[in-house]
Formats: structure tokens, sequence, C-alpha cells
């Protein structure tokens, strides 16, 4: 996340702190970007309602929102408390950030209609967490939209940001890594490649005679790559099996943000559908490699998934590994536009299992097959 103020005449004071987008992740790739793609958008949001005023700020009116509506116009900007290093908003920034998230602030209320009537309802206060404003139309889903505050996808956070935040899914695992990343991964004292290959093989044991390399992508294409070299020369990483170069690409992005964490900077690693490619004997070893690196570490690990198979090795080897107080499943069903969410922690969900029970489903299972969950260490 990036500092700013969130400016508006209509506040009091008009000068709110808050956070927006920094343009790229831990793995140096554009997350809206990324977003747009994967749904079909185009790259830039070239219709986007923004300027950069003369001090460098980013400024913004929404023209389809009401007039008296105070989100109608606003300023990101530089901090007040940095004189002297104000990092300004940019042209690039204009297709880049659309949401700010407000922070609380001792003493001050945030006006009624900027909060949603679910936040009113439920008692969700700035002071506990973060509010995020999202104001690009394409992701606001909402109908019927009577105020002001329709125009915008609003949501609250609690806990600690992260510092730190790679988003891995199958378009990861196919694109090479930035050479802004590899670069600096490459250069840190940790030797890299050498924890790579020390944790790679231990999910494909074949490889154990051949070394990591992580070098130019192939061809003059952008960007960096993984290479495993043998005694009669070496193979790019996109070569092998989609599940090798899926796992090569995983350790090697959570090596390099569990080497970069501390206790003051924490890492959030979101992950799509780990069980993609992968044979469920490699997805077995592979899932317990990621909680080997991530035990002690201070990253948190968000898992999609719709297999049952990542729920099942994921709860054994928390198990084993007595990592059961950071473990929460959290079960999604969408109804008539509504989303419910249910959390279970580990006891929840082995309760689940014993008793034959599938966590996908809500309702009675519909499938020709059933999972018996068997723990050799109680048989």
């Amino acid at each position: 996340h990036r500092s700013c103020s969130f400016v508006n005449s209509y506040l009091e004071p008009s000068a709110w702190p808050a956070k927006t987008l920094d343009i790229y992740d831990f793995l140096g790739l554009e997350a809206l970007k990324r977003i747009r793609q994967r749904h079909g958008e185009p790259e830039d949001w070239k219709e986007c309602p923004a300027d950069v005023t003369a001090d460098g700020s980013l400024a913004i009116t929404l023209p389809n929102v009401p007039d008296n509506y105070p989100l109608r116009e606003f300023e990101l900007a530089a901090p007040l408390d940095s004189p002297g290093r104000r990092r300004t908003f940019s042209k690039k920034d204009i297709q880049r950030i659309s949401l700010f998230q407000l922070e609380p602030w001792e003493g001050y209320e945030v006006p009624s209609d900027l909060i949603p009537p679910i936040f009113q309802k439920h008692d969700v206060r700035l002071e506990n967490g973060f509010w995020s404003y999202l104001w690009e139309d394409t992701w606001v889903y909402r109908w019927k939209r009577s105020e002001g505050i329709d125009y915008f996808a609003v949501w609250a956070m609690e806990g600690v940001r992260p510092t730190y935040v790679a988003f891995f899914d199958f378009h990861t695992a196919e694109q090479h890594f930035t050479q802004q990343f590899a670069q600096w991964a490459k250069n840190q004292p940790w030797n890299w490649m050498e924890k790579i290959k020390a944790h790679l093989v231990k999910v494909f044991p074949a490889l154990e005679s051949m070394n990591v390399e992580i070098d130019d992508a192939p061809g003059g294409q952008q960007g960096e790559t993984g290479y495993l070299r043998g005694l009669e020369g070496r193979l790019l990483i996109d070569h092998f099996g989609d599940g090798a170069r899926h796992a090569f690409k995983v350790l090697a992005s959570l090596i390099a943000l569990s080497e970069t964490v501390d206790e003051e900077h924490h890492g959030l690693f979101l992950w799509e559908d780990p069980e993609l490619f992968m044979h469920p004997t490699s997805l077995n070893r592979l899932l317990q490699e990621i909680l080997k690196l991530t035990k002690d570490k201070s990253i948190q690990v968000f898992i999609s998934s719709q297999s049952i198979e990542t729920t099942a090795l994921l709860t054994a080897h928390i198990r084993k590994m007595e990592m059961q107080s950071g473990y929460r499943v959290l079960r999604l069903d969408l109804q008539d536009g509504k989303l419910f969410v249910a959390k279970y922690n580990y006891d929840n969900v082995m309760a689940w299992f014993k008793a034959g029970m599938d966590l996908r489903f809500w309702e009675a299972i519909d499938l020709p097959i059933s999972y018996c969950y068997l723990n050799p260490e109680e048989e």
C-alpha cells in the first residue's frame, strides 16, 4: 500500500490519513492490470475520471455520482506529514489506481453518508480496522443505485495490514518472473537458487541431480525464468510439465517472501487453486514444503480452492506440525446475489472429515463418490 491523504472539503478536517494501491505487488506485477486481464477487460482504464494536479495530487471527479454526494469529487495527495519527501502521483497512476483506504484517526468520525448502511447495521467501526472504497464502475456490482454510496464497492478489514502482498494464480505460473523481482531476489544475501532447489527436490525427488538457475527468458522475451541444469545441459522449467513449473514458481515466490518478512513487516501470500496441474503425491509434498516455509514466519497464506484433497492434506500436515491455532477454513456460498460465509477452525474441520462430510457442500452431496478421512496415528 502507498500512504496518501484523502482530501475532501466535505470532511472535517478536510484531509484524512489514507492509503492507496502501490502499482506493483511483491512479485513486480501490476495488481489492477492483472484483475482486468483475468476478467476480459482492457489492461488500462482509459476512461478513468482522474487527473494529476500541478502539485502532484490525483484529482478524481465521478460524473455518474449524484452532485450532492461528497465523494463525487476528491483528491489523493502525498501525506501531510512528509514535507521534503513527497511522493507525488504521475500520469501513469491515472489508469492504475481506483481505490483508497481510510485509516482510523483518533478524535474524528467519518460522516454518516460515507458509511455503508450494512456497516451501520452491524456496528462496523473505522477505529477497529480499515475501510476501502473502490470507484471503478466495472467492479461495483450494485444494479439499483439510489444513494451516493451505491456507486462504490466498500469493504472493511481488521488486523495488521501486510507490508508485502503476492498473488499467485495459474497466470503467474505461465509467466516469467519480472526482471525487477528476479534481479532483486538474486542480489540478496540468502542464496535464492539454492533454497529453491532444496525445497523443489522435496516435491520432485527425481530432480536431485539438477541445479537451479534463474536467467533471462529465452528468445529476447521480457523477464527472467527458471532453468534446471544437469550434466548434459540445462532445460527451461517451462519445458517440464505444468505441475513442475507451477511448484517451481510457487516455491521461488514464497521463499523470497519468507526471507523478506520480519516481526514489523508482514507478508500475505494469496494462492489460487494449488491443486492445478498437480499429481496428488506432488501436491501433498508441495503443501508440506509451503507450511515449512511459513511456520515461523510473519506470513499469512490465503488459499482459494475447490479441492477436497487440498483441504484434507493441509489439515493433516497442520496437525503433524502443530499449527492448528492458526488454521481457518472459510466456506462460501452465493445465493441471490448475497455471499454467505461460514468460518471453521481446526477442530471443526477435523470433525467434518471424521464424519465423512464434504466441506464443499452446504446441502446433501449429489455425487457418485464419497470421501473417508483416515488418520494413521489414530488407526
